[in-house]
């Protein structure tokens, strides 16, 4: 009976109790994306009339609801961090997710907390003392892609944020109400799009709204289209609204993020050249032009696009930094580093992320001392930064052996995650070096506890071996 019953499982797929019983697991561990993914599973299988579907429906509602907060969280974690690109991405997801007015609050809240920061989310940044670049793109609009953020919002290089991967909320089944805007004019129509473009734009400046409201419907639909994913369509209307404004370059920049979503590389890269040669003053363009030919796999060209940019503006400390940045990516640490040095002295750099990328190269080459006040640096720019406080602590677990000391590190990196709670990937990392530390300080009952905390917690398939390695080291002592 129980082959039999096997071999209908593997015919007819998993049976609606097993769904809802690996819905519960999940759930039980916080993991709502995975539980939402079980109970919409069970939900589909289940007949509306019957006993167990209105169970079935109230579990995935609440699944819902706290995949969305725990994205939320995520999001904030990942801007207070300065993981620019990541918390876009998400930002684009959470807004997809979005059923009620609350949950679009939260969206929007997020996205001016991304505004404030000063970057420009089409994958710029304005630069102190600079002249502000002609584009400030869509919040939701964010463009993706491999090569870091500029200076001002790198990431480290390595650690357990680094390693954080971006959440993976899954798309909703419904249109959000932004994409109701298309070139069908009905006076309904509009009224709903120009709502949903007036909340696309959230807290951004004044003057960058009136910039982007005067370019009309067509650049409207064109924005909304991208804020939800439709990179080919919003490319059509970008093209269409060039008709009306030839040279505006928010159109231009946005023009450009757009085909580089839609794979139209080689275009998004013509746009850049476009503005490079039209707008002599902005450094911008070879910076997405870097982004362009690095995600299509040309290296060498994305690095040579820095170098030109730099001839233009020697003073651009984000085109130096991003330089550094690809020199890390190609493996050559030194010149990496030679460059974000560099980038310190540029346009009055002082930023923590860069210092935590720089502490990061010197550990990689071996200077450790180096690696120690680059972190130390990193934590007095931005004390409340878990992501350093972790790296750090794991630099004193390794060089140091001052388990005192990183129990203490670890204690405030525990009270910052509890004020403002980051990726479950954090709090899991954070209990396997507190294992380790408890381990050296020869209290093997704490490191059991940490390191089955840590294993209770994680989702991250690639950390299963590392935290299993340390319960075996705590359990043969």
């Amino acid at each position: 009976m129980a082959i039999f019953g096997n071999l209908f499982g593997q015919i007819f797929g998993d049976s609606t109790a097993d769904l809802e019983a690996r819905g519960d697991q999940f759930a039980s561990v916080g993991n709502w994306r995975r539980a939402v993914e079980e109970y919409r599973r069970a939900v589909q299988k289940t007949a509306r009339n019957s006993l167990g579907y209105r169970r079935l429906a109230a579990k995935l509602d609440e699944a819902r609801v706290k995949s969305f907060s725990s994205l939320i969280e995520d999001i904030h974690s990942r801007l207070d961090m300065r993981e620019f690109t990541y918390a876009a991405e998400q930002i684009a997801s959470a807004r997809a997710l979005a059923e009620t007015d609350e949950q679009m609050a939260r969206v929007e809240e997020c996205e001016r907390r991304m505004q404030s920061s000063g970057r420009h989310m089409a994958g710029g940044t304005k630069a102190a003392g600079s002249a502000t670049p002609g584009q400030a793109a869509l919040p939701a609009a964010a463009a993706s892609g491999p090569v870091s953020a500029p200076a001002a919002s790198l990431e480290p290089a390595r650690g357990a944020a680094e390693r954080a991967a971006p959440a993976g909320a899954e798309a909703a089944s419904r249109p959000p109400a932004a994409s109701l805007a298309s070139d069908a004019r009905t006076p309904g129509r509009d009224a709903g799009a120009d709502q949903a473009f007036q909340r696309l734009l959230g807290n951004m400046p004044a003057p960058q709204v009136a910039a982007r409201v005067r370019l009309g419907p067509r650049y409207r639909d064109a924005a909304l289209a991208f804020a939800v994913g439709e990179a080919q369509r919003a490319c059509d209307l970008f093209i269409r609204a060039l008709d009306e404004h030839p040279d505006d370059p928010v159109l231009l920049y946005d023009l450009a993020a757009a085909l580089a979503a839609a794979g139209r590389t080689r275009e998004a890269q013509g746009v850049y050249l476009r503005l490079a040669e039209g707008r002599p003053e902005d450094w911008q363009p070879y910076y997405e032009m870097a982004q362009v030919l690095w995600q299509d796999g040309l290296r060498e060209r994305a690095v040579q696009a820095l170098e030109e940019g730099l001839e233009r503006h020697p003073q651009s400390g984000y085109l130096m930094a991003q330089w550094g940045v690809l020199l890390a990516k190609l493996g050559q640490p030194r010149a990496a580093l030679e460059k974000l040095y560099q980038a310190l002295q540029l346009d009055s750099f002082n930023d923590a992320g860069l210092y935590h990328a720089i502490a990061n190269l010197h550990l990689e080459l071996g200077d450790t001392e180096k690696a120690r006040r680059g972190y130390l640096k990193a934590l007095e720019l931005d004390p409340h930064s878990a992501g350093t406080m972790l790296d750090y602590a794991e630099f004193l677990l390794g060089h140091k052996q001052d388990a005192k000391a990183v129990l203490a590190i670890l204690e405030t990196a525990a009270r910052t995650l509890r004020a403002r709670p980051g990726p479950r990937l954090l709090q899991v990392y954070r209990s396997y070096l507190s294992s380790r530390a408890h381990m050296l300080h020869g209290e093997r009952e704490d490191a059991f506890l940490a390191i089955s905390r840590a294993i209770e917690d994680n989702d991250q398939a690639w950390l299963e071996d590392r935290l299993e390695a340390q319960r075996q080291v705590v359990l043969t002592v």
